[in-house]
C-alpha cells in the first residue's frame, strides 16, 4: 500500500453507539450486533510525479491532421483513377487520368476540412497581447480576411458540386450531421467553444485564474468524499467529450477525404476539350473494392490514433489516474451473510480497504486505497477500472497502433501494383509518428510508475 498521511475516517455509527448506551427492542440490538466500529485508518494515497513530457500544440497538431486528410484524398484518387501509362501502346500519358476529377469536388473538400486549423489559428494566434498595438489589428485584419474567403470558397464551391451532381449524390455530404447529432445532440458548441474542440490543459495543483478566464484542469488531494465524487463526475464528462471529439473528427477526415470520392466517382465529368458536362455510367470506371474500401478503414484508424494520443496525453491520464486512487471501488458480496459485520454505508465516510458495508443495493466490500464510491454505481465503477491502473490506457492505444502498422507492413510486403505501395508507404509514415510518441509515453510512464507498481503488486 503506498504510503502517506493517515486521517482518521469519518465514520457515521449512531447506531452503534445508542447500542452502547442500550437498545430500546430486539429489533435494534440484532442490527447492532452485526454493526463493528472503524479500527483502521484512510491513507492520503501518494501520487508519482511525472516529468514535463512535450506534446504537439494544438496548431501544429492541426496541421498534421490536415496534411494527413488531403494525401489520404490523393491516395484515394490514385486509387480509382491510376493508368497503366508505361504499356507500349498505353493512351494515356500520365499516372493519372486527371480530366476524370471533379476538381470543384476536390476543392470543397479540402476547404470543408481546414475548418480546424483555421478556426485554431483564430482563436489561438494573436500577435500581441494589447489591443492598442498596430499588430494585433493586423492579425485581427488577417484572421477576417481568411475566415471571409474561406466562407466564399466554400459557398461556391458548394455550389459548383450541387450544379454538376444529382441531388442524391449531394446528400452524401450531410450525412455526417446524423453522427454529429447522435453524439452531441443539438448543441453547436463543440464545433466552436475552445474548452470542447481542443484539450484542456492539465495542472498538478491549482493555479489562479489569469485575466483571459484560462480553464485549467487539476486534482483536488482530499479525503472529503463529496469533493471527489464531484471531481469525478466533472472529470467524466470531460473524458467523454474528448472521446466523442475523436470519433467524431476521426470519422468526418475517414468519410468526406476518402468515402466522398467514392460516392462521386466519375458520374459527372468535365470534357477537356469541349469544356461540357458528360453523364457517364457508373460501370465505365473499374477499381479493386476491397483495396478502396480498406483504405477509407485504415484511414479512420490512422486519424483516431493520431487524435486519440493529442486528446488523452500522459499529464492528462495521470490526473484521472489520481482521482481513481481516491475513488476506490466497491465489490458486491453474493450469497448471504446475516452474521458478518458490517457497517451502514454513508456517503460522509471515506472507507478503508477491506470493509464491510450495507448499502440498499446488497452487501459491498470495499477495494482500493481508500474507497468515496457510491455502493452499486457502474461509472464509479467504469472510472475505476479504466484510470486505476496508469498504463492500462497507454497500453491498449500502443496494442491497437502495433497492430495496425504490423498489418500495413504485412500489406506492403505482400504487394505489387504501384499504387498500392505508395498508398501503404505514406499512411503508415503517418503511423510510425503516433507509434514513436507511444512508445516514449509509455517508456517513461513505466519509470515513473515503477515504485507505486511495485507496491501494489506487494
Amino acid at each position: 500500500m503506498p504510503s502517506g498521511r493517515r486521517i482518521l475516517s469519518r465514520i457515521q455509527s449512531n447506531s452503534y453507539n445508542s447500542s452502547s448506551k442500550g437498545g430500546n427492542g430486539s429489533h435494534t440490538e440484532d442490527r447492532d450486533t452485526n454493526m463493528v466500529p472503524l479500527a483502521q485508518m484512510a491513507v492520503l494515497p501518494k501520487h508519482c510525479h511525472l516529468p514535463e513530457i512535450p506534446s504537439d500544440p494544438n496548431m501544429s497538431f492541426e496541421a498534421m491532421l490536415y496534411f494527413f486528410g488531403v494525401i489520404a484524398m490523393g491516395l484515394q484518387y490514385i486509387n480509382l483513377y491510376r493508368t497503366v501509362w508505361w504499356l507500349p501502346h498505353s493512351h494515356a500519358n500520365y499516372a493519372l487520368n486527371f480530366y476524370l476529377i471533379d476538381v470543384y469536388l476536390v476543392l470543397f473538400l479540402c476547404i470543408l476540412m481546414s475548418r480546424r486549423i483555421v478556426w485554431c489559428f483564430v482563436q489561438e494566434v494573436y500577435g500581441s497581447r494589447f489591443s492598442k498595438s498596430v499588430l494585433f489589428w493586423v492579425v485581427q485584419f488577417l484572421k477576417g480576411a481568411l475566415l471571409g474567403s474561406i466562407a466564399l470558397g466554400l459557398v461556391y464551391t458548394a455550389y459548383m458540386v450541387v450544379a454538376n451532381h444529382s441531388a442524391l449524390y449531394c446528400l452524401f455530404l450531410s450525412c455526417p450531421v446524423i453522427t454529429y447529432v447522435f453524439l452531441f445532440g443539438p448543441s453547436i458548441k463543440p464545433l466552436y467553444h475552445r474548452c470542447l474542440v481542443w484539450p484542456t490543459s492539465v495542472c498538478d495543483r491549482p493555479r489562479h485564474k489569469k485575466e483571459e478566464e484560462e480553464v485549467i484542469l487539476f486534482h483536488n488531494c482530499v479525503l472529503t468524499p463529496d469533493v471527489i465524487r464531484s471531481e469525478v463526475e466533472y472529470f467524466k464528462l470531460d473524458f467523454n467529450n474528448r472521446i466523442k471529439q475523436v470519433l467524431f473528427n476521426s470519422l468526418l477526415t475517414a468519410y468526406y477525404m476518402t468515402f466522398v470520392p467514392l460516392c462521386f466517382a466519375q458520374t459527372h465529368l468535365n470534357n477537356p476539350k469541349t469544356g461540357c458536362i458528360l453523364i457517364c455510367k457508373k460501370n465505365t470506371l473499374y477499381y479493386d473494392t476491397w483495396w478502396v474500401g480498406q483504405h477509407v478503414v485504415v484511414t479512420w484508424l490512422s486519424a483516431f490514433l493520431m487524435l486519440i494520443v493529442h486528446y488523452l496525453p500522459p499529464k492528462y491520464l495521470d490526473l484521472l489516474h489520481r482521482t481513481a486512487l481516491h475513488l476506490g471501488r466497491w465489490q458486491k458480496v453474493e450469497g448471504r451473510h446475516a452474521h458478518v459485520p458490517y457497517n451502514a454505508w454513508s456517503e460522509l465516510t471515506v472507507w478503508p480497504p477491506g470493509a464491510l458495508v450495507k448499502h440498499v443495493k446488497g452487501l459491498f466490500k470495499a477495494e482500493g486505497i481508500n474507497v468515496t464510491a457510491e455502493p452499486g454505481n457502474g461509472m464509479h465503477g467504469r472510472f475505476f477500472f479504466l484510470f486505476h491502473q496508469p498504463m492500462r490506457v497507454v497500453n491498449w492505444l500502443l496494442i491497437l497502433t502495433w497492430l495496425l502498422v504490423g498489418y500495413q507492413f504485412f500489406c506492403l510486403i505482400q504487394s505489387t501494383e504501384w499504387n498500392h505501395i505508395v498508398c501503404i508507404a505514406l499512411v503508415l509514415f503517418c503511423n510510425y509518428y503516433t507509434l514513436f510518441k507511444l512508445l516514449r509515453d509509455r517508456i517513461i510512464l513505466a519509470k515513473a510508475y515503477k515504485e507505486e507498481l511495485s507496491e501494489d503488486d506487494r
